[in-house]
């Protein structure tokens, strides 16, 4: 069996595959200079193609068995080919969502306070009152409700905004959001 992987491993993380992988077990580290060829001979891939993949001659290979994706997005590797395979193809989706959550109100308290207007300006010396929004009180929309969109609805809690939140499995919504 051959695990080929695709992200940052660290020697903690090869040795937990080792432990619960087969003794007979191939694990490559292949980076993403050797994804795109290594996959060809993968029994289990674990990771994230940032490269082109030949995602069709993989299938067609007929040797991979198992997609575990590193990352939420799935775009790296949903592809008609694999879609309609019978390769099991399994996400990261959510173990990211502090992380993805804080970053999504960093990038939003900038945009609302025009932060790359102020920083332009303060490079060419123009000292201008210019107009802010404010995040308090107001709506933001999130599309995709799984694991991050449910930790971002929550850290913006404390900031009373109004959640639209869209859903392709909408069961258990939470009473602050509403479904679009």
């Amino acid at each position: 069996m051959r695990i080929v992987l695709c992200y940052p491993v660290e020697s903690q993380h090869l040795e937990q595959i080792r432990a619960a992988a087969p003794a007979d077990a191939e694990i490559i580290h292949a980076g993403q200079e050797r994804i795109a060829e290594e996959l060809f001979s993968a029994d289990i891939f674990c990771g994230h193609a940032k490269v082109p993949v030949d995602w069709d001659g993989v299938v067609a290979a007929g040797r991979l068995q198992w997609i575990q994706s590193s990352a939420a997005g799935m775009d790296h590797c949903l592809v008609p080919s694999v879609i309609a395979s019978d390769i099991p193809v399994t996400s990261a989706s959510g173990v990211l969502a502090d992380q993805v959550a804080e970053h999504t109100i960093a990038l939003l308290t900038a945009w609302c306070r025009s932060l790359p207007v102020f920083f332009r300006a303060k490079q060419i010396k123009e000292f201008i009152r210019r107009p802010t929004r404010d995040l308090t009180r107001s709506t933001v929309g999130i599309v995709g409700f799984g694991g991050v969109g449910r930790r971002l609805a929550e850290v913006l809690r404390p900031w009373k905004t109004r959640i639209l939140a869209t859903d392709m499995f909408p069961q258990q919504k939470p009473d602050y959001v509403e479904a679009l």
